[in-house]
């Protein structure tokens, strides 16, 4: 009976202690502490906090940062390297598109409406078509693509032929079409990998835009649009 206690005494000396459940540390980025949109007149809000709201105006800053975007430095330069790397095995063909549209930005679907959206983070993601080239200004990153063909163009639609970085697609080819859809001044852009709905840049204003932001730290970026 002795030898039976000293091992369970042992036993109950080696087990390991319970941890203790502590709640996940989430970092203050990812907390989200608007999420409800209204919509709202900018200059009545404290644009000194995170704000997210569905900009009333049509003339507030935010509308007005879409007329007068232009990419930064470090987009600018990130560009000019796309073209010239592609540039050494595909020389750009200068093209003439008269007067369609040379800027789009994408559109996101919110309760079956179009809407722009403007992240906290980053950019909307936007096009622009060039004489030589076809500028891809994604969110956080931009891209370029040369032009090798313009296949077809008319007064709403244009069906581009374009090359590309052989890291991207081994045969160096990609295509870009844009097409107007049902839906007032919403185009559908097809490229080589992916879909976006899109409008001129000039069309912004014809949309309501979505807020994000964000003026002292990262936040979360709004998830409650429409799955496509």
């Amino acid at each position: 009976m002795l030898i039976f206690g000293i091992l369970i005494s042992c036993k109950q000396k080696i087990e390991p202690k319970q941890t203790e459940n502590k709640p996940p540390v989430i970092p203050v980025w990812k907390i989200d502490l608007d999420t409800i949109l209204e919509k709202n007149n900018p200059n009545n809000l404290d644009l000194t906090k995170h704000q997210l709201f569905i900009d009333s105006t049509k003339n507030s800053k935010f509308y007005q940062k879409f007329s007068n975007w232009k990419p930064n430095k470090f987009s600018a330069d990130a560009i000019s390297y796309h073209i010239k790397e592609i540039s050494k095995k595909n020389k750009p063909k200068k093209i003439k598109i008269g007067n369609f549209p040379k800027q789009w930005v994408s559109l996101k679907k919110l309760n079956n409406q179009f809407v722009v959206y403007d992240p906290c983070d980053g950019n909307t993601t936007s096009f622009e078509i060039t004489e030589k080239v076809v500028i891809f200004h994604y969110q956080l990153e931009p891209d370029a693509d040369v032009i090798f063909d313009l296949v077809k163009i008319s007064k709403n639609s244009i069906d581009l032929e374009l090359r590309t970085a052989a890291q991207k697609v081994k045969s160096e080819k990609t295509k870009l079409s844009i097409n107007p859809t049902e839906f007032k001044d919403v185009y559908l852009l097809k490229y080589s990998f992916g879909e976006w709905y899109v409008t001129p840049r000039e069309k912004v204003k014809e949309f309501d835009l979505i807020v994000n932001h964000c003026p002292t730290m990262k936040r979360m970026e709004f998830k409650g649009f429409d799955k496509n």
